[in-house]
């Protein structure tokens, strides 16, 4: 939905499963009405979707299933101004962990994906409005063991700016790839971030390298400004927490490196402040074997976080009264419960900001945990949940 300062809010559909387009679609009909009703019932409502590669090439393919769903989100004052092209394949109920940082940036399977989730939000998009897509930080760390490779994942972004400044071009929409740093990968801190910007994605040679593609050859400083307004970060709060990072310090430094944040992630981590017996009893419960929660910890006495990349790992080895930081979506409107906390003042602190100067132009809740959260947690339906977490957020923007 529009707020203040021309920005949009939503929440990210990807809590909901469905890897096809017609069960996902099935999923939308069943959730976002009554899910809109509760926070904009007289104001059309955006979406941040989520679509697999499945439903994706589906949709690209499939004009009728296009129109009808065109169709039907006229009818219910729904719109889409964002997607998550970040999980390419399976997302629910397997296994996911690692595995959802592949295809990466190496690889013309990604490539191809977004290709097709840009040519399909350049046509749901509304008219005079820019759309974003976030996406995998690169890949995951440990599959990037050399300069080639590293490279060669920068130029296959690059070579997808050059696809949106075409597109901009034939279809007149401004769509924005938004890279979202997550521990454990390639982009992780704020500072790794900043640096691959401006090593990879916007050195003089990468300005050469798309400048060479692009049909009407221009100045570099116009390159740049075309690059960035095709090419920037989503900002996940809670991935900002899990690194021992505050979330508006992290903007403030991307923002000051002339690097846009085209999209921000309202999510909050779970975290404990002072570890102990009761505590790391009730950690045990989020584990799960789905989705990875990397995990720092700062032990007692030090100021730089220990990271592991699972929860139980993190788990065998704190020591007592450390901080705990876990890459856990928890909701939201939780600050507590019992001996746990979450990064909610994080949150809050970072929408102040936002308040004041807005840091982008996209807000998107994402929490996608719901299913696997520890039982006594889980005490409101999916969409009742989703709808308070909105509420709770569009209190603090107004």
């Amino acid at each position: 939905m529009e707020i203040a300062n021309n920005c949009q809010l939503t929440y990210c559909t990807n809590i909901h499963p469905g890897e096809d387009w017609p069960t996902l679609f099935a999923q939308l009909k069943n959730k976002l009405p009554p899910i809109k009703q509760a926070v904009c019932p007289r104001q059309p409502f955006g979406l941040g979707l989520r679509l697999s590669a499945q439903a994706a090439k589906y949709l690209c393919t499939d004009t009728a299933a296009r129109n009808e769903f065109k169709t039907w989100l006229g009818e219910h004052q729904l719109y889409i101004f964002t997607l998550n092209g970040f999980p390419y394949g399976t997302f629910h109920k397997v296994a996911v962990k690692e595995q959802v940082y592949q295809p990466d940036w190496q690889t013309p399977q990604r490539f191809e994906y977004s290709c097709d989730l840009a040519l399909l939000l350049s046509e749901f998009l509304p008219e005079n409005s820019k759309g974003s897509i976030s996406t995998v930080p690169i890949g995951f760390r440990s599959d990037f063991d050399s300069e080639e490779k590293m490279q060669t994942a920068a130029n296959t972004v690059l070579d997808f700016v050059c696809f949106l400044i075409a597109l901009q071009a034939s279809s007149g929409k401004t769509i924005q790839l938004a890279l979202e740093p997550e521990p454990g990968c390639l982009l992780e801190t704020t500072a790794g971030t900043i640096n691959f910007f401006q090593q990879y994605l916007l050195s003089p040679s990468a300005l050469a390298y798309v400048q060479k593609k692009l049909p009407n050859h221009c100045t570099p400083a116009a390159i740049s400004q075309n690059v960035k307004a095709h090419l920037g970060i989503c900002l996940d709060t809670c991935h900002a927490a899990v690194m021992f990072e505050s979330a508006t310090d992290a903007a403030r430094q991307i923002l000051s490196a002339d690097i846009p944040i085209h999209k921000i992630q309202l999510t909050a981590a779970l975290q404990v402040n002072h570890l102990n017996d009761r505590a790391q009893q009730q950690l045990h419960a989020f584990v799960d074997p789905v989705y990875l929660h990397q995990t720092s910890v700062m032990a007692p006495g030090t100021t730089k976080p220990v990271f592991y990349l699972d929860l139980p790992e993190a788990l065998a080895s704190a020591p007592k009264g450390a901080a705990l930081r876990s890459h856990f979506h928890v909701p939201v409107f939780y600050s507590e419960f019992d001996e746990l906390q979450t990064t909610q003042t994080d949150l809050i602190n970072l929408i102040q900001q936002h308040n004041l100067s807005p840091l982008s132009p996209h807000l998107e809740v994402e929490t996608y945990t719901f299913d696997v959260l520890p039982q006594e947690l889980q005490t409101a339906t999916v969409t009742e949940a989703i709808s308070r977490e909105i509420l709770w957020v569009k209190e603090l923007l107004e």
